[in-house]
């Protein structure tokens, strides 16, 4: 048979080293001509046949024998989780059985261990609660004080502002009058120097020319008297912008006391933040170890429930509870014989 096939696929080789010299159907058609053959083959040759059935029949057993298996996995471990189950009511109800006893203690030491764990959990949780709520009660009140500052020191910041205004605008007044102070001194210097010039220039003093000195001297009277006006009332800016100046600088004094009382109870309330965190911090991470300790225990407790379970189950006392699930147990021991007697079967 394995020379049959060499010799089609060096049949089929050769017609495709040669196809590009042969029309395309005419390859097609010798293609199929040798699948007719090949099948022409298998029908006549029985042993063949034979050995193709036996080969798919061991197949489909292996399939059915491995779908069996994972059944059979599947049940053992539901009766495991109902034995368990069984053990665990069992030790709820404190059913005690002949041959149990270490097993009970074990489970008895386990149970009160558990429930001094579970007590300090509570307490944990207690001590949490109270830091937690104690954390944002001081937060609120401090929060409440800086509240109280910042409303103490709105009002001088607002006189702050108010009177660096005012000397802004003094500031601003006094300089335009400087240098209106200034064009007047400049005048006045230029009418003395009128009047000199009409002194000083040799001609006689006769009425016009008195006339003419006593005009430019009430002139530069007039201007030097001006001059005064403005001089005091630059005076009086001066002496206004000092006052404000006096008043603004008490109330930036003032304003650096709040603030620095403002500093101090922010930093008060950071470095007790810091401090009630590290506090929470090591308690939620005692939580974490005594909820690390409860698992645990319930891990420990799983095969001591297992092992209840099986006693509990070979000895089946009376109780109703458990009936449930002794009637579970058997029906699922019942499918496990079935599941093996027809694994036997295909063996």
């Amino acid at each position: 048979m394995t020379k049959i096939f060499f010799g089609l696929f060096s049949q089929q080789a050769d017609i495709t080293a040669v196809k590009d010299g042969l029309p395309y159907w005419t390859f097609w058609l010798l293609i199929s001509f040798i699948f007719l053959l090949l099948a022409f083959i298998f029908l006549r040759d029985k042993e063949l046949r034979r050995k193709m059935d036996d080969f798919f029949f061991r197949t489909r057993k292996k399939l059915i024998k491995y779908r069996h298996q994972r059944r059979m996995t599947r049940e053992n471990r539901k009766k495991d989780r109902l034995i368990m189950e069984l053990g665990q009511k069992a030790w709820e109800r404190r059913i005690e059985i002949t041959n149990g006893k270490k097993v009970f203690r074990e489970l008895q030491y386990l149970e009160e261990k558990n429930v001094k764990l579970v007590k300090e959990t509570d307490d944990i949780k207690t001590k949490l609660s109270f830091l937690n709520t104690s954390l944002d009660e001081n937060t609120k009140k401090i929060d409440a004080r800086l509240s109280e500052k910042e409303e103490e020191k709105s009002p001088h910041v607002e006189k702050l502002l108010e009177f660096k205004g005012e000397e802004k605008e003094i500031e601003t007044e006094v300089a335009e009058k400087q240098k209106e102070l200034v064009r007047m001194t400049k005048d006045i210097n230029s009418t003395k120097k009128e009047l000199h010039d009409v002194e000083e220039d040799g001609l006689e003093w006769d009425d016009e020319k008195k006339a003419e000195v006593k005009s430019i001297q009430e002139k530069l009277d007039h201007k030097e008297e001006d001059k005064e006006k403005l001089d005091q009332k630059i005076k009086v800016l001066v002496e206004k912008k000092e006052d404000f100046e006096d008043q603004r600088k008490e109330h930036e004094k003032l304003i650096e006391g709040i603030e620095k009382e403002i500093t101090k109870i922010e930093h008060d309330k950071k470095h007790q933040t810091r401090e009630y965190q590290k506090e929470i911090k090591e308690w939620e991470k005692n939580q974490g170890k005594v909820s690390d300790k409860i698992q645990k225990v319930v891990k420990e407790r799983e095969p001591l429930f297992e092992s209840y379970g099986v006693l509990v189950e070979k000895e089946r006392g009376s109780d109703r509870e458990l009936e449930v699930f002794y009637s579970q147990i058997d029906r699922v021991t019942a499918r496990i014989k079935e599941i093996e007697k027809q694994i036997e079967a295909l063996d």
